[in-house]
């Protein structure tokens, strides 16, 4: 699904648009209506409304990077965390499944 906007240069382009909700206070339980709108996925372009039609603008400052992902939380739980060397089953957990140690 794309959207015609006008870019800075006078040129009029289909850019990919996603659904939005538009949300109506006086009536909440009417079924809700959608509009299109474009995509903020563009690293170069931010895209304004401007009456019913959409513009683009050139993005000022940079993007910031990305934080490094933080590590998985069953890490810090040892019964959890496949990596952990071991010797295979306890007993307990041995005896539990049937097996002989």
């Amino acid at each position: 699904m794309t959207i015609a906007v006008q870019f800075p240069d006078g040129s009029v382009r289909n850019v990919p648009a996603q659904l939005r909700e538009i949300g109506d206070p006086l009536h909440p339980h009417a079924l809700p209506t959608f509009e299109r709108v474009p995509l903020n996925c563009d690293s170069r372009w931010t895209f304004h409304r401007r009456g019913d039609r959409w513009f683009a603008r050139p993005r000022s400052g940079s993007l910031t990077a990305l934080r490094p992902a933080k590590p998985e939380w069953w890490r810090s739980v040892p019964q959890m965390d496949d990596e952990t060397p071991g010797d295979g089953p306890t007993q307990q957990q041995s005896q539990r499944f049937g097996s002989a140690a």
